[in-house]
């Protein structure tokens, strides 16, 4: 999968841009606050999810418009595409000249993988956004993923309900039984399909990983679950979920939450057998953090037979030059975009095209 045309109108600080990539590796570079990320992120867009920067809509339209729009047109092994994303108050989508009744109808028909430094949170941050990462990853190779999820969550909000109001209304505590066997049954199903992804993810990843230092670490990761199940199969995961959520009910009612779960989970990286988040370096944490990223993208080829649009933010800052060259020249198969701030970087570049953006505008 690769784009062939972008067009950008009002998007951010953004009027209008229009380019015809190149298939491979883009570098789009300028000094900061020019909008580098500002087109790194109206592509992403195409994915049906919300920004990789913010959850308000309103926040991608241009201060001087009432709206925005990118187009693209992207080619897969099957057909040439069209599709568009419109903004006012909240995003429309359009694919092939058809409406979207919403944009998440998007999800499936492109796909992208972006890291920016946001994404540096993946290792040095706690949990949550290691499991929204995970989430996010097989939602795009699994459809029925995001539902599932969605249930489990809606399931922990109502037990957590329940335990708030509990203490005030003893017959409530006759229901945990039923609750608890539901989330079980739907953790279950979550956990697993984080293990395999997991799994899959840890195999490839290490390879990439591997490749960008130079051959000279090792990256190991592993799925940390609250859940000490005796076995993967989801039967042996919700029997002793529900044993766990027994357990914990004393504590729960204490806390008036929900303390054990795939809520709770996290995913551990290893540098070389000594945790990633504890004592890697700055260099070392981008570079894990990348090869997570690129190992997603992997996946998604893998699963869905589409190499996906790669989207590469401030990737290059801190990392050394054996590093650096991995990202420009050793990304094969795929089409990438780069933003960066130094012309140095564009220049040990070996094939691709380059983009100057000043003030929202390709100046060169």
């Amino acid at each position: 999968m690769f784009i062939s045309e972008i067009k950008i109108e009002n998007f951010r600080n953004i009027d209008f841009i229009g380019i015809f990539p190149d298939k491979k590796i883009n570098v789009i570079y300028g000094e900061n606050g020019q909008g580098k990320t500002n087109l790194l992120e109206s592509i992403w867009l195409f994915t049906g999810c919300k920004s990789f920067r913010t959850s308000k809509d309103t926040e991608l339209v241009n201060f001087n418009s009432e709206n925005s729009k990118v187009s693209i047109e992207f080619e897969t092994d099957l057909r040439t595409n069209s599709a568009s994303v419109f903004i006012d108050k909240k995003r429309h989508a359009s694919l092939n000249g058809v409406m979207l009744s919403s944009p998440r109808e998007l999800i499936g028909k492109y796909y992208s993988v972006v890291f920016s430094p946001v994404h540096l949170s993946l290792i040095k941050d706690g949990p949550v956004n290691r499991r929204k990462f995970l989430d996010t990853a097989i939602s795009q190779i699994d459809e029925t993923y995001a539902k599932k999820l969605t249930y489990y969550n809606h399931l922990i909000n109502q037990k957590n309900a329940l335990l708030k109001n509990a203490s005030e209304d003893s017959s409530l505590l006759d229901t945990f039984d039923i609750w608890d066997e539901k989330i079980a049954e739907a953790g279950a199903n979550v956990i697993k399909s984080r293990i395999d992804y997991v799994k899959m993810l840890e195999e490839i990843s290490k390879d990439i990983y591997s490749g960008i230092s130079g051959e000279r670490e090792e990256l190991k990761i592993t799925y940390a679950s609250n859940i000490r199940y005796d076995s993967e199969s989801i039967e042996s995961i919700k029997d002793k979920f529900y044993k766990n959520l027994q357990k914990s009910r004393s504590n729960d009612l204490y806390l008036k939450n929900t303390t054990c779960g795939p809520h709770r989970d996290d995913i551990e990286i290893f540098i070389k057998g000594i945790s990633a988040r504890k004592y890697g370096s700055q260099g070392q944490q981008r570079s894990a953090s990348l090869a997570l990223k690129l190992g997603e993208a992997e996946i998604i080829k893998i699963i869905k037979g589409e190499h996906p649009v790669i989207l590469l933010d401030d990737v290059m800052s801190e990392l050394d030059l054996t590093r650096q060259n991995y990202i420009l020249n050793k990304i094969d198969n795929k089409q990438v975009f780069i933003t960066c701030c130094e012309k140095e970087t564009v220049s040990r570049l070996c094939a691709g095209k380059v983009y100057k953006i000043e003030n929202g505008n390709v100046v060169e």
